[in-house]
């Protein structure tokens, strides 16, 4: 059995004021939770920070992590970055919309959408565990302002140019905003923030489709409130916690720290229940 992740923080980009201040700080803090919690040898965490968090890069690690899966292994897989919205390409997103992550090198016309990460997500073979961490925005009802660099807290959404036009022209773009790496409903979202849903990972989420994951300033230093509290509630566990009691710990957590953002908890039945990072029966 083997233990491999793929951590994904991104500070810096190449769109001026874009850059966040938590995210390295996240792939250190969790690097640690997996190492020192978890079991997982150095040798097996590939990292990418900042100017190395490529498109090209990114897609390359997360491939080699799930197609390198084999029956009994627990993969975990994190971002922590910028995420945003674009106009779908293909026609197959009924709200006109796909999501995206950010790298370093974000190309608006060559991004990297949910398709693609469905689809590669999907490729995973029976009897593998995948976690996924996603803490950033998705939503399209963030503020589209830029905020300072020294702001207490940054919402880890990037507006792109058409959010832009938009807002310049006073136009509203067409279509509600969802987040394609999800297959649950919006209905069995709002009905509750842990959601039975047949996808082949454990998905957790910095926030629902309406809030922002904060980028704050957290025990003298920057983080993502999700990643700094999720890592927390593992460590005062000493990781003996279902994914639902991950969830629900977390939750307490960043409530109790007057954030309002709730992180989402998808995924099979089974492996809600399953202890967290722990392999498949």
């Amino acid at each position: 059995m083997a233990r491999r992740a793929v951590m994904i923080g991104v500070n810096r980009y190449r769109i001026p004021g874009a850059d966040l201040r938590g995210c390295v700080n996240d792939v250190v803090n969790m690097t640690g939770v997996l190492t020192e919690v978890y079991g997982f040898a150095k040798a097996d965490i590939v990292t990418l920070t900042d100017e190395a968090a490529t498109r090209k890069a990114m897609q390359a690690a997360i491939l080699a992590l799930v197609n390198g899966g084999r029956k009994g292994d627990v993969l975990y897989l994190h971002y922590s970055g910028h995420g945003a919205n674009v106009p779908d390409a293909n026609g197959d997103e009924a709200d006109g919309r796909d999501e995206i992550l950010c790298p370093t090198d974000l190309d608006w016309k060559a991004p990297l959408a949910d398709d693609w990460l469905r689809a590669t997500f999907n490729r995973l073979r029976e009897g593998v565990s995948l976690t996924v961490v996603m803490d950033c925005c998705h939503s399209g009802t963030n503020t589209r302002a830029l905020q300072p660099p020294d702001a207490p807290s940054i919402p880890r959404y990037l507006p792109n140019p058409w959010d832009l036009m938009a807002v310049e022209s006073g136009r509203r773009l067409k279509g509600a905003v969802r987040v394609g790496m999800r297959t649950a409903s919006k209905a069995a979202r709002r009905r509750s923030d842990v959601v039975n849903v047949d996808i082949a990972e454990t998905l957790v989420t910095g926030c629902r489709d309406n809030q922002t994951s904060a980028d704050a300033y957290i025990g003298s230093t920057y983080n993502g409130a999700l990643t700094y509290h999720l890592a927390a509630a593992i460590r005062e566990k000493k990781g003996k916690l279902t994914c639902r009691e991950m969830h629900a710990l977390t939750t307490a957590r960043l409530a109790k720290a007057r954030f309002d953002q709730i992180p989402q908890l998808e995924g099979r039945k089974p492996n809600l229940d399953r202890l967290f990072l722990s392999p498949m029966p």
